[in-house]
Order: structure tokens, then C-alpha cells, then sequence
């Protein structure tokens, strides 16, 4: 047990040593974002600046062009003046890096129970098989005899007597005559060409 405990307040101590550690490494990324935030915001002013100044030299050039000098040498004066040393730069000396201290190695924990993977229940549903025939595909009939010979007897007695031209069949008798001799040898749309 004195072995053990020794161990225990070991891997205690590595733990507390890597949590400050990580504290400190969050408090200089903290500190390193924000540094980043200050000088998006410089970069964002500067080209504002830039900006105005390409503006004021413009109008400048096109009201009265000797005044650049002027405005050039403003410029200047602004630079040379104190009024920089105002804002006190921020301290950009690198931070010392945090190593982390070297820790012993420890083994991993072994689980007595052995890992068993998650069974997964999938229902198999067999489906007929249809037998592969050779013989051709036929699509069943749009329509029947019984259709056409209703649909030539719907016909005036003009248009079937055309439709029998149209198809080199005697046109001499009744509708129903004439539909007798038309029904084996005309479709549907023959119909309604005839029809149209």
C-alpha cells in the first residue's frame, strides 16, 4: 500500500503542475488575442487615415495644387511633434516560454472486462425471384378491336368515308359497314388524324 500511495500523490503533484501550466499558457493566449485585437484595430485606422489623406490630396490638387507642400509639410510636423510619446507603447518583449516539466510515464489502465462490440440487428426479408424468360417484353394492346370499331361508329359519315380513302377501302354503305372494314386495319390515331 506505501508503494501505491507514493504513486498516487506523484501522479497528484504531475496533475496540479500541468493544471498551472495550463493556466498559464491561457493566460498568455488571453493576453496574445487581445494584442492581436489592438493592432487589427491600428491596421483598420491607419488605412482609414490613408484613405483621408488620397481624399484631402486629391481636392487639394484639384483646388489649388501649390498647397501641397503645405500639406505635405503638416504632415510631417505631425510626425515630429511629441504627441506620439502620448499613448505609452505596450510591452512587446517576448514572454519566456512555459516548458512543462518531464513527468514519469505511467501505464495504461487495463479493464479486466474484455471489449465487445455492439451487436447490430438487421432484418433480412427475402424477395421472389422472378424466373428469366427469353421471350421477348410485349406491352399489352392501348386498345382493343371492340375500341376501334366504337370509336369509327362515333365518326361522322364524311370522315369515316375519308378514313376508308385515306386506307384504299370501299366507303359505299352505312357506318357500321364501313367501321367493319376500316376496324382490322386502322389505329386509334388514325383515327383522330381522320378526325382532326
Amino acid at each position: 500500500m506505501q508503494l501505491l500511495a507514493a504513486k498516487f500523490n506523484q501522479i497528484a503533484t504531475a496533475i496540479e503542475t500541468t493544471n498551472a501550466q495550463i493556466a498559464a499558457l491561457q493566460a498568455k493566449l488571453s493576453e496574445l488575442q487581445e494584442h492581436q485585437q489592438q493592432l487589427q484595430s491600428v491596421e483598420q485606422a491607419c488605412q482609414s487615415a490613408l484613405s483621408q489623406v488620397d481624399t484631402a490630396l486629391m481636392m487639394l490638387h484639384h483646388v489649388d495644387p501649390t498647397e501641397i507642400a503645405t500639406f505635405k509639410d503638416a504632415l510631417g510636423v505631425k510626425f515630429a511633434t511629441d504627441a506620439i510619446g502620448i499613448l505609452s507603447p505596450t510591452n512587446t518583449a517576448p514572454a519566456e516560454p512555459i516548458e512543462p516539466e518531464p513527468t514519469a510515464p505511467t501505464a495504461p489502465e487495463t479493464s479486466a472486462e474484455p471489449e465487445i462490440e455492439p451487436a447490430i440487428d438487421v432484418e433480412v426479408t427475402e424477395t421472389p425471384e422472378t424466373p428469366a424468360t427469353d421471350a421477348p417484353i410485349v406491352p399489352a394492346p392501348t386498345t382493343t378491336a371492340a375500341d376501334i370499331e366504337g370509336l369509327l361508329n362515333k365518326m361522322t359519315i364524311q370522315n369515316i368515308r375519308k378514313l376508308a380513302s385515306a386506307k384504299k377501302v370501299s366507303g359505299n354503305g352505312t357506318r357500321a359497314a364501313i367501321a367493319g372494314r376500316l376496324k382490322a386495319i386502322v389505329t386509334q390515331a388514325d383515327i383522330w388524324n381522320a378526325t382532326a
